[in-house]
């Protein structure tokens, strides 16, 4: 799961995006409104972070201009403020939930969690599909055969973007940029080496490879 925090305190930023990663998430950061866009426009996020208080725009400017153009990521924000009136505006302004400062990194993980939940349509950390249970707390794949394997950070994270998107083909380019920050580098080789763990975990037909696309997840391959 790949999340974007967009937040001027470098401080805090950096605390969240510690926390964030030791539970498995790749995570970005943007310091102000104008690396916050540059980021939305070439990476893809289940979830934003977002501070209404940034130096160069407002935040809720920022997320009402994001909406307009259709983008439907799931974005808690983050306000100093105590005015109930300005939290209900940063709602109505298209935020999916919002969390006062100051807060635990426990509830910021799980009101982050939940909105990316709802957007997915999930009530539970659990994601199933064509007999597979991947449970996103324990971290561990449960196959149709009734056999568990505890999943590596990578790999957890790679079968999450299969598992939530049957069907969907994912370039190379896609799931790197899924599963690592934007100022990562991994090897060329990197992805086809998870997909061939994948495949031992799934059975090599459940992950499909299409010459030139990419590969995708078929829930009704046997």
């Amino acid at each position: 799961m790949k999340i974007l925090i967009v937040e001027d305190n470098a401080f805090l930023a950096e605390r969240i995006s510690n926390w964030l990663e030791r539970s498995d998430y790749a995570v970005d950061i943007a310091r102000n409104a104008e690396e916050a866009d540059f980021f939305v426009g070439t990476s893809l996020y289940e979830g934003i972070v977002l501070d209404i208080g940034l130096p160069d725009k407002d935040g809720l400017s920022l997320m009402r201009e994001w909406r307009k153009t259709g983008r439907d990521d799931a974005i808690l924000i983050l306000t100093a403020r105590s005015n109930w009136s300005e939290r209900v505006q940063g709602l109505n302004a298209g935020a999916d939930d919002y969390l006062p400062k100051p807060f635990e990194f426990e509830e910021l993980q799980a009101r982050l969690n939940a909105i990316i939940r709802r957007k997915e349509g999930r009530s539970t950390n659990e994601i199933g599909v064509g007999g597979y249970q991947l449970n996103n707390d324990c971290r561990t794949l449960s196959t149709p055969t009734g056999e568990d394997h505890r999943l590596t950070a990578t790999e957890f994270r790679l079968l999450q973007c299969f598992l939530r998107s049957p069907g969907r083909v994912f370039s190379q380019d896609d799931l790197v940029d899924l599963l690592y920050n934007i100022d990562r580098s991994p090897g060329n080789n990197v992805i086809q080496v998870y997909i061939t763990r994948l495949r031992r975990l799934l059975g090599k037909s459940k992950i499909k490879t299409l010459r030139g696309q990419g590969y995708y997840f078929d829930p009704d391959e046997p």
